[in-house]
């Protein structure tokens, strides 16, 4: 892993707006701190003697002359309820967080002398107070205008409503004819618990609305497909990794910091982060800090997906926390080869396949023709399996869209021409090769058993001839942990539970699938904000990725509403735009595992297989001695050769 960044090499926007973070985090601990001080004392025995004498002197209401006896400790604990409300907006940066819990720290300071005085607690207050008023510029985030416009529109009528209510109840129960108006106005009769707990809630309410997240900006369908083209020429000149091209899916946002592009979109205020920034390496780390100053502006939590061991110190060095994900495949092309015991089983389907009479030919999906487009589509209608697709970091959910050009799609057919399975590839310029993003098989009795084996087979050997190198496959979520032996007695439970969660989700038979190729392991993270918001994030993440099969929560994890849809309806024809959800398969695709999941899982290897001497002309030529009937025909001049 690369090495971590040093104090002294960090940007001053990264050491400004750790400092802010951290402000942030302990104004909202000691506010919840002072809040649960507030309601300990309000509850706690007052001294009644010298409260009554302070009400005798100074009568909050005249002709009431115990009524400050009576409401100091009430009214000490809504103050107490509300910093520990505006702990929430304070720990997202919300000035007006900073700004009511200002006055409700000077509100609890008075209530505290003349509750008492309980001068610990009023010193404890007031010094939090004066400190506070020192961090304004912690607190950068104003209310979303639209926000405040909907707080207004519903929030006051619903208040007058409340309150002439109890109003008109309070004179109706009380039918206290000879009580001077004044004195209903001003006296006790009128803030009865159910009303002042009414107002209050609404209070609470509102002020919680107005502290959360900004929601993101959606723009029109034209500016979105205006700013995806953009970010596609950001992708083009610069892509350096495996998941770059899924940074142009439609359900994402495009921040823009120069010529680098942060792509994210956002979900119960966390921005999700995928892929790392495209951009130029000398300018990642400059975006990346006006990237995080725009999602504090917006007081959003901040989460990457799917981040490479080379962007963590990058991360780390911002203040979030990087936690291993799990290992990406990636084959080394040239040196394939289907020999050896190890092979045994894949040189097997290879076989099988070949027999079968079946062929692989290769096309650019955006100049495929109206009847093969017609088979795809109507395979993946009749293949998907279940109501959920999984997929955000490593899909690009849509086929046939004339925008993306230059993809790979690679189809394998029997005699007679009908489609049994495809693969569908995107470039991947860091490893000089492509990145596989759906993977789909035709579900049938007479399918020959090995079908998408033998179709990523002739894509190795199809990537060899072109003089390429590198075919990242599955990614593997907790490889390590699935495999690896157990050090102690949590890392022994942990697999435990592990093992039984992928019964649901296929986490050791893709592991699996992928270790036949005899791939590299390249490791993933997902990168995380402070503690406070872990669980948010996760919760995101796995809705973000249709991770809806987990026990319990994945009821909870379905598509947010509001949400982009993930693909884009203006650049496919009919036929597609029905059939985009069930034609964009994740990596993580399920045709692929429950066609080669073994019965027992494969023993674990090392991270990186020992090189192999061969050539890509041996591959080519060990590969076809296995399935010589296996051809890779290619569309545009129509050359066959010999997989």
């Amino acid at each position: 892993m690369t090495r971590a960044i040093g104090p002294s090499q960090l940007p001053s926007g990264i050491r400004a707006h750790r400092r802010r973070v951290r402000t942030r985090a302990l104004t909202a601990r000691v506010m919840g701190v002072l809040g649960v001080l507030g309601l300990v004392s309000a509850v706690s025995r007052p001294a009644w003697r010298e409260l009554r004498a302070v009400d005798a002197l100074l009568p909050l209401v005249p002709g009431q002359p115990h009524l400050l006896s009576r409401t100091a400790g009430t009214t000490l604990v809504w103050v107490s309820v509300g910093l520990l409300l505006t702990s929430r907006g304070l720990r997202r940066g919300q000035r007006l967080a900073w700004a009511v819990t200002l006055a409700l720290l000077g509100a609890s300071t008075i209530l505290h002398l003349t509750k008492g005085p309980d001068l610990a607690e009023a010193i404890a207050t007031g010094l939090g107070a004066a400190w506070l008023a020192r961090r304004r510029e912690a607190f950068p985030v104003r209310p979303a205008r639209a926000v405040v416009r909907r707080v207004l529109a519903w929030g006051l009528p619903v208040t007058g409503v409340v309150v002439g209510v109890s109003v008109g109840l309070s004179m109706l129960v009380r039918h206290d004819h000879g009580q001077a108006p004044r004195g209903l106005l001003l006296g006790e009769h009128l803030a009865t618990p159910m009303a002042t707990a009414t107002v209050l809630a609404l209070a609470g309410a509102t002020l919680w609305v107005l502290a959360s997240p900004h929601p993101p900006r959606r723009p029109t369908a034209a500016e979105h497909r205006e700013e995806r083209e953009r970010a596609r020429g950001v992708v083009q000149r610069w892509s350096a990794g495996t998941l770059d091209y899924f940074a142009l899916r439609d359900d994402k946002d495009w921040y823009f910091s120069g010529d680098t592009l942060v792509a994210h979109t956002v979900r119960s205020g966390v921005c999700l982060v995928s892929p790392d920034p495209v951009g130029p390496p000398d300018e990642r780390l400059g975006a990346w800090v006006d990237f995080l100053a725009h999602a504090e502006e917006h007081g959003w939590s901040v989460a990457v997906l799917g981040a490479t061991a080379a962007t963590v110190p990058m991360y780390e060095a911002s203040g979030l926390r990087a936690v291993y994900l799990g290992d990406e495949a990636v084959v080394d092309c040239p040196d394939f080869s289907l020999d050896g015991r190890a092979r045994r089983a894949l040189r097997q389907a290879v076989h099988r396949v070949a027999r079968a009479g079946c062929t692989t030919t290769f096309h650019d999906p955006a100049a495929v023709d109206a009847d093969l487009r017609a088979q795809i589509l109507a395979m993946c209608d009749d293949s998907r399996r279940g109501g959920a697709e999984r997929g955000f970091s490593m899909t690009l959910s849509r086929l046939f869209d004339p925008a993306d050009t230059g993809l790979l799609l690679a189809v394998t057919r029997n005699p007679a021409g009908r489609v049994e399975a495809f693969c569908q590839w995107v470039p991947a310029p860091g490893v000089d090769g492509w990145s596989l993003d759906v993977m789909r098989r035709r579900i049938a009795d007479d399918v020959p058993n090995g079908v998408m084996d033998a179709c990523v087979v002739a894509t190795i050997a199809e990537v060899a001839r072109r003089g390429q190198h590198g075919l990242s496959l599955n990614f593997a979520v907790l490889r390590e942990r699935l495999e690896g032996a157990p050090t102690g007695p949590w890392s022994a439970q942990l697999r435990s539970m592990l093992l039984q969660m992928s019964e649901r989700t296929q986490m050791a038979s893709l592991s699996s699938f992928n270790e036949k190729f005899g791939p590299r392991w390249e490791p993933r993270f997902v990168v995380v904000d402070a503690v406070e918001f872990v669980a948010t994030q996760a919760l995101v993440m796995a809705g973000a990725e249709g991770v809806t099969e987990v026990p319990v929560l994945g009821r909870f994890l379905g598509p947010a509403g509001g949400q982009r849809a993930a693909s884009s309806p203006a650049s496919m024809n009919a036929r597609a735009r029905d059939a985009v959800s069930s034609a964009s398969a994740p990596r993580s695709t399920t045709s692929a595992a429950a066609e080669t999941a073994p019965k027992t899982r494969a023993v674990p290897r090392a991270a990186s297989r020992t090189p192999r001497s061969s050539t890509a002309e041996r591959s080519g030529a060990s590969i076809a001695a296995c399935s010589s009937r296996t051809r890779a025909t290619h569309s545009g001049g129509r050359s066959t050769n010999e997989s």
